[in-house]
């Protein structure tokens, strides 16, 4: 049965993009690469919009959305047999073989290439810490319940027995604290569409398909550039701003990932492709466009931003071009009617979301642009109706038509004076002052957006706005120069984002990426250079640079699989793990959504293990299998008993995470959890034992360097082990830590607590020689949980471990 499912579901694919295509080709889209894009991709917003609908009143599954596709497809039918169109089209009609196919075949081979770097490379991030994850684990909720429906009355119970100790929630799945709402009333942090996709995937092809869905947005974005691009420069041009967006750093990184810029992405390609191929055609087509765009509002809250942008829009028709002033507004029109559908989804299912946002100043922010925007066009529409407005309107357009060098000078000017004092003054200023690294990101995002598009394709992209301001004067050509332009300046003044790469890329990669690569591209071809030769000499030479610069960026993660260990791992644990009256418990915010989600297994989190254990009695004789997941192989308990029941290692390779410097390590990282079943004790506490024995091979986090591109390795390390350990009681006091192996004066040693937390004995060396050696520590905080002890060695120093011991200082 789900067989015959997923082959109908294609076959409603393949027959809405067919009928879209001879729609389009109808209506005068004749080239069959424009046509067929542009079909297929409506067809995948079609389901995307379909699946929305169904999720919005949460009775999503891929039947429904089967059966919702034919109805779509007997739409278009209905269409084209009331047009009389005929259906016999021919997929490549349009195409004259007597042009030169070298661009053409340069271009399958740049898709196929990229295809292949996106899907065959995936990041398998599963862990609900972080975006990657938790889009993961909405998209596994929508396709398991039909909808993004997380409360749990369940949490009632639970705090009656462990109070303040559970938390309610999960990283971005927060509970509702209005008074007037249950305990255990939870909602989503983010919105919707892009887990609908991975929904639709998971449905489709399992939980390995989820990685994959970017490549299919990555690899449409990149075939509207090339069409984008070929409207102004022609196939050539195309072709390199395709190669310089296919291969950056953050595109491979981003679509390689289950995170929602890609979407976004595509969204704007696809919009800006409309206005620009549809803009002097009948307005429904910019409605359509504006439509496309305002999707983005299901997908990323931020897309707000883009309302000023189209507003600029506007007031340039208005302002310059005012016989195509209505295909302008239909663009806002298509926008506004599909956000404000958005955000009213948001309001209503995820209500505190937004509520934080506002507090937090970030959707108040995004709402005062709008509502400052609306006035502001209102008040131009307002006084261009007047009798002195219109003089006003007609005296600005003849001085800006008579003053065109001047304008010209003065945007290239602007646009070079804040490069230069993005790139050489705002550091200086920054390093004057005492400020975080987070802060010194935020003040300084263009510095370090260079490190995913070369400096060269900035500068260039100064001339790409004399192409498209000033020779071209395409009106369709603004909805792409605008939005490009806002989100860019926006996302370098403020990243908004945590300041670790690849991390930080994903506002860029949303649109200043493509945007800036593209903008290069047109300023290079756009040269005042007469003799062809030349040109194309310096053409050649600077895309060879570009693209050497790029491979410098990808070598690092070019082919790499990452974190690959994982989904294998929580796959294993949705088979292994007990259900039956099982529920669990933990510490680990990284593993909770997961595999409470995407695993089906019962799991909650909790602040402290000591208060946990300490009531984990009144659970279990309520008749529940009640299981701890934890960190310490050694864990064990006066008033419970622990029993090992398994054991989950997840394992992959992963750049290190660096702020404000280039990732230039990749690691192979290594989480291991025990699993422990909680009974109850029969028997009377006995002393605590002062002297605790560690395996070293039962450690519980491992770090491994692979490969490397910095150029000063002498500080490289080559292996970090930690090993975790709970303190069942009295935390504070002083203990030691005694190592026994070979070469340890070679080692260092740190202590963390309260899952790392805080750090009470910073790295150092140990007091001892190369056989024995020990570090001395004092936990001070009454609430501290659990110690953590690292042992980290030297790139290219023989030390082994062999015995570690901790005991409390009397």
């Amino acid at each position: 049965m789900a067989s015959l499912v997923n082959l109908l579901f294609f076959l409603g694919i393949i027959l809405n993009t067919y009928f879209i295509s001879a729609i389009l080709h109808k209506k005068g889209l004749s080239q069959p690469l424009s046509r067929n894009s542009v079909s297929f991709t409506l067809s995948i917003l079609i389901v995307g919009s379909i699946s929305l609908l169904l999720v919005s009143i949460k009775y999503y599954n891929i039947l429904s959305v089967v059966l919702i596709q034919f109805l779509v497809s007997g739409s278009f039918i209905g269409y084209i047999v009331f047009h009389k169109i005929d259906l016999r089209l021919n997929p490549i009609a349009g195409w004259n073989s007597s042009r030169s196919i070298i661009p053409k075949i340069i271009l399958f081979l740049l898709l196929l290439s990229a295809g292949a770097m996106y899907s065959l490379f995936p990041i398998e991030y599963i862990k609900g810490d972080r975006d990657h994850g938790v889009y993961l684990v909405f998209g596994s909720t929508i396709q398991k319940t039909g909808g993004l429906n997380f409360d749990d009355p369940r949490y009632q119970d639970l705090t009656q027995i462990f109070g303040n100790n559970i938390i309610y929630g999960y990283p971005a799945i927060h509970s509702d604290h209005s008074p007037s709402s249950p305990i255990g009333s939870l909602s989503p942090r983010f919105f919707p569409l892009f887990p609908i996709y991975l929904a639709l995937s998971a449905d489709l092809f399992g939980l390995d398909a989820m990685f994959r869905v970017n490549t299919i947005f990555g690899v449409l974005s990149l075939i509207f550039i090339f069409l984008i691009v070929k409207k102004w420069i022609g196939p050539w041009g195309a072709l390199i701003a395709v190669a310089f967006c296919a291969f950056n750093p953050a595109q491979l990184w981003n679509v390689r990932t289950t995170l929602s810029e890609p979407l976004g992405q595509l969204l704007i390609l696809f919009s800006s492709y409309f206005a620009l191929y549809f803009f002097r055609k009948n307005n429904g087509w910019m409605f359509l466009a504006g439509g496309i765009l305002g999707l983005s509002s299901f997908n990323r809250i931020d897309s707000l931003i883009y309302f000023p942008a189209i507003v600029i829009f506007v007031a340039y028709l208005l302002l310059l071009r005012k016989k195509s002033l209505w295909k302008g507004f239909n663009f806002l029109f298509g926008y506004s009617a599909i956000s404000m559908l958005g955000l009213l989804y948001g309001y209503i299912n995820s209500k505190p979301y937004m509520i934080d946002l506002w507090r937090s100043k970030q959707l108040l922010k995004l709402t005062f642009l709008c509502v400052f925007s609306s006035i502001l066009l209102s008040g131009l529409l307002f006084f261009s109706n007047l009798k002195i407005g219109k003089k006003a309107i007609e005296l600005f357009k003849n001085t800006v038509l008579k003053n065109k060098k001047v304008l010209k000078i003065s945007i290239f000017s602007l646009v070079f004076l804040l490069i230069i004092f993005a790139y050489f003054i705002q550091p200086v200023i920054s390093n004057s002052k005492t400020i975080t690294d987070h802060l010194y990101f935020r003040k300084n995002g263009f510095i370090f957006f260079l490190f995913y598009v070369p400096l060269l394709l900035v500068l260039f992209g100064i001339g790409g706005y004399d192409l498209l301001v000033f020779r071209k004067q395409s009106s369709g050509s603004l909805v792409f120069l605008i939005l490009g332009s806002l989100l860019s300046f926006v996302y370098f003044y403020d990243p908004s984002i945590f300041p670790d790469h690849y991390w930080a890329s994903r506002r860029w990669v949303l649109f200043p990426i493509p945007f800036v690569c593209i903008m290069g591209v047109l300023g290079l071809y756009s040269l005042p250079i007469k003799r062809q030769t030349i040109k194309f000499t310096l053409i050649a030479i600077v895309f060879v640079g570009c693209m050497y610069d790029l491979y410098k960026r990808d070598r690092l993660i070019l082919f790499e699989r990452m974190l690959s260990g994982y989904s294998e791992e929580f796959e294993r644990l949705s088979i292994s793990l007990p259900k039956e009256r099982a529920i669990y418990f933990t510490k680990k915010e990284d593993l909770a959504s997961p595999l409470r989600y995407l695993s089906g297994r019962d799991t909650y989190l909790i602040h402290k293990t000591r208060p946990f254990l300490e009531k984990a009695n009144r659970l279990i004789e309520a008749g529940w299998n009640v299981y701890l997941i934890d960190e310490d192989a050694n864990l064990e308990d006066q008033s419970v008993t622990l029993e090992k029941v398994d054991k989950i290692s997840l394992e992959g390779n992963f750049p290190i995470e660096t702020v404000n410097r280039y990732p230039d390590t990749l690691i192979h990282k290594g989480t291991f959890l025990q699993i422990y079943k909680v009974g109850i004790n029969p028997k009377a506490p006995t002393q605590v034992k002062k002297i605790t024995s560690i395996d070293p091979g039962q450690f519980t986090y491992i770090l491994t360097t692979l490969r490397s591109e910095r150029k000063n390795q002498s500080n490289l390390y080559e292996e970090v082990k930690a090993y975790d350990y709970y303190i069942p009681k009295d935390p504070k006091g002083k203990f030691r830590v005694e190592f026994e192996g070979e070469a340890l004066s070679q080692a260092t040693f740190s202590v963390t607590a309260n899952e790392s937390s805080s750090v009470i004995f910073p790295e150092s060396s140990g007091i001892g020689n190369d056989k024995k050696m020990s570090i001395e520590f004092s936990v001070e905080n009454p609430e501290t949980d659990d110690v953590m002890i690292r042992f980290r060695t030297q790139k290219n120093k023989q030390v082994i471990l062999k015995s570690l011991q901790l005991s409390r200082i009397p």
